[in-house]
């Protein structure tokens, strides 16, 4: 048996959970029944999205009910009441509520959906009881900020009518809160938990199978084969190899920790600084979010609330995308010109021809994937189900590779502990969601946002950047995505955005925030495995993304990046863009053929700048700039090494 197989334990599996290192451990008979409890959950999921799923309230409940007592029993309030019996018989109160909460929520649901505005005294009870198990239980998943806003915003529908003029509404009663966050399907059980309950659940699956049967140790191993032995070779493997995994996961944090476990220690081996090599992993795994053909699950809610076909989504995001991992190998590769680090050598790299051989079946489930989402037209879901049936079936036939039932279990189990993380976020942003709705907060943070730009576009885009950034942290992908698309999207609509502009805007720099100090949890992932400062780390991966934070400009005033358009002005803001990409990132890099002196730095991200906004006249400029910098760069190297033959220059 491969050593896939034979190395595959709790251990690898917890790479794809928030929460690893933070859990409490049990003797043999309670993890027995916990991992009883987390497969059940996950054979639930898999057999609603088979056969379809009750009514939405109760499937909503079911899949919350499940990650409560997983968390109340296995995240303790802090790493330093890890051990305290106290708090643990405190939890075991946390498992019973919850499971209070969703009986109560089974047995009433029909007769609740006719209480909703006239809420019983049960009722009160019971809400009270569940938005306080959900805030808990996210703190401690996900920590304090989530929480910490839905509390605030509780807070404020209630005293409402003692806010200023311009945030003011009429106030709501426990009444209204009641009902609308915990009886209807516009709260806590409302769209974003049915996104957990009915989607993002079965991609988690998919991850976990994907890691266990040796498939991502196929595509790490392709991309070693294949660009291993070039300039830098382990740092590009990390960028290509985290940005399809990115994609899956859907969470930057949870991808930098497993695939991360690899690529780092590779290219702190070839000579790349700790910082660099933790914040490269986190900028690749960071992008892996906005990167067709799944985004991080992004892409299937975008359809759905564009009311737009799956296949223009990501036919929109990719060339968005591409740029952004073009920008990151360019400065990896300059990166390695500066401190002359050369790729592995051919011992170390493994033969393409037998890595193929021997693995190429592993990416069929991934193109059943695509083909029944854009061929047959399958439901995001049913398609996973799908690919993950035939990708146990050819586990089952690989005899090198073939997973014991033990081993199923385990997959099954982890699944639904990296599920519960996701499931309080989205139950948790829920709260949030619908006391926007609520109190009418949303269209009062658009006339703002509005009143603040003064009617200027640029403007607006700035402060909306800003605001994607901060509601954006710590969230994962899609809670992130659904909040800044309900909160912000809709302002730079009614400022004549274009809706996909608009909404790829939002999640662009809502992901950011993963490698933006000082909240930057992908970049202190990075720190932690690669042994760097995090501050540090964080600073660098920030530079290494910079250019996803001038691309959605450039897509905003130049929809044809998002393929908008056709003909000439396509290919000239293709060209824009790329040209754009390339001078940003060699000015953030300051390195070419030898380092630059800090004006032509600034220089070149002036031409960056200049191609956001294409026209004829900006354009013609900023390519004679470009061409004259990078023509007397080149002669100055040429010249140097003239003098100098032995010095080997990244030219060469």
């Amino acid at each position: 048996m491969s050593n896939t197989v034979e190395s595959f334990d709790n251990s690898n599996l917890d790479e794809l959970s928030f929460t690893q290192g933070k859990r409490r451990s049990f003797n043999k008979p309670v993890t027995f029944m916990v991992s009883f409890v987390a497969v059940i959950w996950s054979a639930y999921q898999l057999y609603t999205v088979w056969l379809g799923s009750p009514d939405a309230l109760i499937h909503r409940s079911v899949h919350l009910t499940f990650a409560l007592t997983l968390v109340y029993i296995l995240v303790p309030p802090s790493k330093k009441l890890m051990e305290s019996k106290v708090f643990l018989a405190i939890d075991l109160i946390g498992v019973l509520a919850s499971l209070a909460v969703g009986v109560y929520l089974f047995n009433n649901a029909d007769a609740l959906y006719n209480r909703v505005g006239l809420p019983i005294l049960s009722d009160y009870i019971f809400g009270f009881i569940a938005i306080i198990l959900v805030l808990e239980a996210t703190r401690r998943v996900l920590g304090i900020a989530l929480p910490i806003v839905a509390i605030l915003l509780l807070l404020y529908a209630l005293t409402g009518e003692h806010f200023p003029e311009v945030f003011a509404h009429p106030g709501n009663d426990l009444s209204d809160i009641t009902s609308y966050l915990f009886l209807s399907l516009d709260g806590i059980y409302g769209v974003a938990l049915g996104v957990s309950a009915t989607l993002l659940v079965v991609f988690i699956l998919l991850a976990y199978f994907l890691m266990a049967s040796g498939a991502g140790k196929f595509f790490m191993d392709l991309s070693t084969a294949l660009i291993g032995r070039v300039r830098g070779g382990p740092a590009k493997m990390a960028v290509i190899s985290s940005g399809f995994f990115g994609s899956i996961t859907g969470s930057p944090t949870a991808n930098v920790v497993s695939t991360g476990a690899i690529t780092i220690p590779l290219m702190k081996k070839l000579g790349y600084k700790p910082a660099f090599a933790g914040a490269v992993e986190a900028a690749a795994s960071t992008g892996g979010q906005f990167m067709p053909p799944i985004m991080g699950a992004t892409a299937f809610i975008m359809a759905d609330t564009l009311g737009i076909p799956y296949s223009e989504v990501i036919i929109a995001a990719l060339l968005p995308a591409i740029l952004y991992y073009i920008a990151l190998l360019i400065m990896v590769d300059l990166e390695a010109a500066k401190h002359n680090l050369m790729g592995l050598s051919k011992k170390e790299l493994p033969p393409l021809v037998k890595v193929i051989k021997e693995g190429w079946f592993h990416g069929l489930p991934l193109i059943l994937l695509l083909y029944l989402l854009l061929v047959v037209g399958y439901s995001p879901a049913l398609s996973a189900f799908y690919a993950i049936g035939l990708l146990v079936v050819i586990n089952l036939l690989n005899k090198k590779n073939r997973l014991s039932i033990k081993q199923y279990l385990l997959v099954l189990k982890q699944g639904a502990i990296g599920t519960m993380e996701i499931a309080l976020a989205c139950a948790c942003a829920g709260i949030v969601i619908g006391s926007f709705s609520l109190t009418g907060l949303g269209p009062k943070l658009s006339t703002i946002l509005l009143s603040l730009s003064n009617g200027n576009l640029f403007l607006l885009l700035l402060l909306t950047m800003i605001a994607s950034i901060i509601m954006g942290m710590a969230l994962p992908t899609i809670v992130s995505y659904m909040v800044l698309s309900v909160l912000v999207a809709p302002t730079l609509i009614e400022m004549g955005v274009t809706p996909i502009a608009a909404h790829m805007f939002v999640i662009f720099f809502g992901v950011m925030s993963y490698v933006t100090p000082p909240v930057a949890f992908a970049a202190y992932a990075g720190a932690a495995l690669s042994g760097a400062n995090p501050m540090k780390t964080s600073v660098i991966s920030f530079r290494l993304a910079i250019c996803s934070f001038i691309l959605p400009f450039m897509f905003v005033y130049n929809p044809e990046l998002l393929m908008e358009g056709s003909g000439i002005n396509l290919v000239l803001a293709i060209i824009s863009a790329i040209a754009g990409t390339v001078a940003i990132s060699i000015a953030a890099q300051g390195y070419m053929y030898s380092s630059l002196k800090v004006w032509k730095r600034i220089l070149l991200f002036a031409v960056g700048i200049m191609l956001v906004d294409s026209n004829y006249l900006t354009d013609i400029v900023s390519y004679l700039v470009f061409a004259c910098v990078i023509a007397f760069e080149y002669q100055k190297s040429k010249k140097k090494h003239q003098l100098d033959p032995s010095i080997n220059e990244s030219i060469h």
